[in-house]
């Protein structure tokens, strides 16, 4: 376009929109597998007044570079929608709108609150809106993965168009959150003639699967690239061979006929195609256990006997990773390759039960410092084990307090053993519940004789009474009493105390015990 017809269109197109030259023309996506039509591709078209029909190839850079298009793609995305509400009420009610987004929409600052404003205008369900973005548009790939998470938390599906033409990278794909990628035409064209397009294609598809997207082929105009698809598990397609894009009045027509483009010239009922994609099944199946089997917390494993030997045949999960091993260490090795020898032969003894047929062995193991309990259980068929399945669960936290909980009460034992204060724990009633390890170098008794006695069994019958009224006090004041007496020793003799009793009160501030710590007079004295 030379400089002059430039600067024309550019005045007419900012009124285009102002006089509705602009219109939409549908294309339709069809399912490769049942050969039904499933969607719809907006596609947009100038109208002039007197230039007649204005490819979008020549106007929409255009667009793009006086930044009308902003305002266009919002026309698009309205008008879209009111023809989808449009379509509920007849035979199209279930199809789903794709609507292309360009570069300067989405990184509008209120990008979002325009898509919800029109959601919420035209009523249109967001889970049957696929919005489809171009690689150039992942150039900033954590301002776009922003905005594709908040479409996704919205309900909309959304597309890679045009994938394989632009700014191919594997790093978006793997982080950005996206359902689907469609194969530019520019592949699909040769892909039946071109070695290099027919590869290129094949993996592109093999690709997306493995990373759980779905595959659109764009630019189908042949027959034989209908069977290539298929043989090659493409999921979706669109092109010349079932429509060129139409308007909303003759889409209908148009469905009938594309539902029978693909029983003519595909491959519905070609036995290879259906074991095909059931094995994709099988493998997507597969793939997504494997996923769920690495994301829990714990880890599950695997394994068989050959040849006298155990081998794991799978084994992932986030426990494995803390104890520092991963999968491929694991899977096809025995215990003693990556575990210590004394380790992997105390292993062995439990993996070897469970083989035997046992149907529960239980077992905790420690690896690299992280504790764990581990649950085996054979499975059998045809009334022999054919291999052994574990789920282990980190108990690491648990034995660290344990431990901590061993070292107090080793602590406490020590000190209790090495005091000379007589220690009593006594309930309201006055019966010992506890008495210290002292009581028998002080007074020759041991402390569990004391366990279930009376407190004044053991003093002086001239002392007891005021030991007893002092108990009283301390249990109506909730106060701190103190009392001197007699105290009987194994031999027969009396040892003088001097005791304190301490009240011990609950969240009421009910007394529920009272401990009582006294000292030999005679030694406190020296």
């Amino acid at each position: 376009m030379n400089h002059r017809s430039h600067v024309i269109l550019e005045k007419d197109l900012q009124d285009a929109l102002t006089n509705d030259e602009f219109h939409l023309y549908y294309q339709p996506k069809v399912d490769l597998t049942y050969g039904e039509l499933i969607g719809a591709e907006a596609l947009i078209r100038w109208k002039h007044p007197e230039r007649g029909i204005i490819s979008p190839g020549e106007f929409i850079p255009l667009a793009e570079d006086t930044g009308w298009i902003i305002s266009i793609g919002e026309w698009v995305l309205r008008s879209a929608c009111l023809q989808l509400k449009e379509w509920e009420f007849s035979e199209l009610d279930s199809i789903t709108m794709s609507v292309n987004l360009s570069v300067r929409q989405l990184y509008q600052p209120d990008f979002l609150e325009i898509i919800r404003g029109i959601i919420e205008e035209t009523r249109v369900n967001p889970e049957k809106l696929e919005l489809e973005i171009t690689e150039s548009m992942m150039m900033d790939i954590d301002f776009a993965y922003t905005i594709l998470r908040e479409l996704k938390n919205m309900g909309f599906q959304v597309s890679i168009d045009d994938f394989g033409k632009g700014y191919s990278s594997l790093h978006y794909l793997k982080k950005l959150p996206i359902d689907k990628i469609k194969i530019d035409q520019s592949f699909i064209q040769h892909c039946t003639r071109d070695l290099n397009d027919a590869t290129i294609v094949k993996t592109m598809i093999v690709m997306a699967h493995q990373l759980n997207f779905q595959v659109v082929a764009e630019g189908v105009e042949k027959e034989d690239h209908i069977v290539f698809l298929q043989r090659n598990l493409c999921d979706e397609a669109q092109g010349y061979l079932f429509s060129p894009p139409v308007a909303a009045y003759d889409f209908l027509t148009t469905v009938r006929n594309v539902n029978k483009v693909v029983e003519k010239h595909g491959l519905t009922n070609d036995d290879v195609v259906k074991k095909k994609w059931m094995e994709e099944e099988v493998r997507t199946a597969r793939q997504e256990l494997l996923e769920t089997v690495r994301e829990q917390q714990g880890m599950t494993l695997k394994y068989v006997k050959r040849d006298g030997r155990f081998i794991h045949t799978l084994c992932d999960g986030e426990l494995l990773y803390r104890m520092g091993l991963t999968p491929e260490q694991v899977v096809g090795r025995e215990l003693k390759e990556f575990l210590p020898s004394d380790l992997a032969a105390d292993k062995v003894r439990y993996y070897e039960q469970a083989w035997n047929g046992t149907d529960k062995v239980t077992y905790e193991a420690e690896v690299n410092g992280i504790h764990y309990i581990a649950s085996l259980r054979p499975l059998t068929k045809g009334g022999s084990v054919v291999e052994v399945i574990g789920s282990c669960v980190d108990i690491t936290e648990r034995k660290k307090v344990e431990e901590a909980l061993r070292k107090n009460e080793e602590k406490h034992r020590f000190i209790t053993e090495n005091i000379s204060d007589l220690i009593k724990v006594v309930n309201v009633k006055g019966i010992v519940e506890y008495a210290s390890p002292s009581h028998e170098e002080v007074l020759g008794f041991q402390a569990d004789m004391y366990k279930g006695e009376r407190i004044y069994d053991y003093i002086h019958p001239d002392d007891a009474e005021l030991v007893r009224y002092e108990f009283n006090q301390l249990l109506v004041t909730k106060q701190v009493r103190r009392a001197t007496y007699r105290h009987k020793h194994s031999d027969g003799y009396w040892v003088q105390v001097d005791a304190k009793g301490t009240p011990v009160l609950d969240e009421d501030q009910k007394i529920t015990h009272a401990v009582v710590v006294a000292r030999d007079v005679a030694n406190t004295q020296s």
